[in-house]
């Protein structure tokens, strides 16, 4: 291992203490790649349940509208759905270009 090697090992497990520690979460950078962020398990598992809730709010938000408009339980889910062009008009602002075509 290189001392340059050693040097980044020393500095991510001094990141990894300070997470541990419970002060975290720390972003690492490196020159030419994109930031990252080093965060505790238990922090990872908090987000991961809390992204899980906001999903499941949403659905039952949804739903709610949905009655709340007068449209039925289950309707429309067993319908064909849109076509590919419907589909594309309706969401493709959502999906970033990839320039193929």
């Amino acid at each position: 291992m290189s001392d340059e090697q050693r040097g980044d090992a020393d500095r991510l497990a001094a990141a990894a203490e300070e997470v541990e520690a419970g002060r975290g979460p720390v972003a690492v950078a490196r020159p030419g790649h994109q930031p990252v962020v080093l965060v505790s398990a238990e922090e990872w598992q908090r987000l991961e349940e809390l992204e899980s809730a906001e999903s499941t709010a949403w659905w039952r938000r949804d739903a709610a509208e949905r009655a709340a408009s007068g449209e039925e339980p289950g309707s429309g889910e067993d319908g064909p759905g849109l076509d590919e062009a419907a589909f594309r008009h309706r969401f493709g602002h959502l999906f970033p270009d990839a320039g193929a075509a």
